[in-house]
């Protein structure tokens, strides 16, 4: 992405209201924003890199609670372009198309958790009954107890990674989902640049 896109990406002037959160975008064209090619209209291009980090980075910052909107200024001689583009369609395409992969990503992660849970669940009971029956079979002694302390701390180990999964990281995902559908269903507003 070239500094004219990355200056007009950083200059934007974001603003919080009740009413809502606006970011301002002043470009020259709409290729700074998005990747336009031959089949542009019907088939929506994807937002540069770029502007997708610097986007999703201000609405991480913005207050759940208030609606997103982004105010993309262009000059007028641009302004056709970006109306042919249909520019606030494709933001919200792209958005959702990405809340759609982390949808997934979110199920696929539980999935992973649960076969974890199951698994870890299993070996903390084989554990747990093999060290009862150390403790049943065996006189008490250092070995026999050494041997069945280790064996119940495994069992737990076993727990710890599908508990991480289902307790810790899973929201960062949501929250990163709820994230890119707060930004799908922003409002996008098209208008010509004033005098710079």
């Amino acid at each position: 992405m070239s500094d004219v896109v990355m200056t007009a990406l950083s200059t934007a002037r974001p603003a919080a209201s009740l009413a809502g959160s606006n970011l301002d975008l002043d470009l020259m064209d709409i290729g700074q924003l998005v990747a336009v090619d031959a089949a542009w209209p019907l088939h929506p291009g994807c937002l540069r890199a770029a502007a997708e980090s610097e986007i999703i980075e201000w609405a991480r910052r913005q207050p759940t609670e208030v609606p997103l909107r982004v105010t993309v200024r262009l000059p007028p001689d641009a302004m056709g372009r970006a109306d042919k583009a249909r520019l606030g369609d494709a933001l919200a395409t792209h958005f959702g198309l990405l809340a759609e992969a982390q949808e997934r990503s979110a199920k696929e992660h539980l999935s992973d958790a649960r076969r974890s849970l199951a698994i870890g669940l299993a070996i903390l009971a084989a554990c747990l009954t093999t060290a009862w029956l150390l403790v049943a079979d065996f006189p008490e002694r250092p070995l026999t107890r050494i041997a069945r302390e280790s064996i119940g701390i495994l069992g737990w180990v076993a727990m710890w990674k599908p508990v991480e999964m289902l307790l810790h990281d899973r929201r960062p995902i949501l929250r990163r989902l709820r994230l890119l559908r707060r930004l799908a269903q922003a409002s996008v507003r098209v208008v010509p640049a004033g005098p710079r």
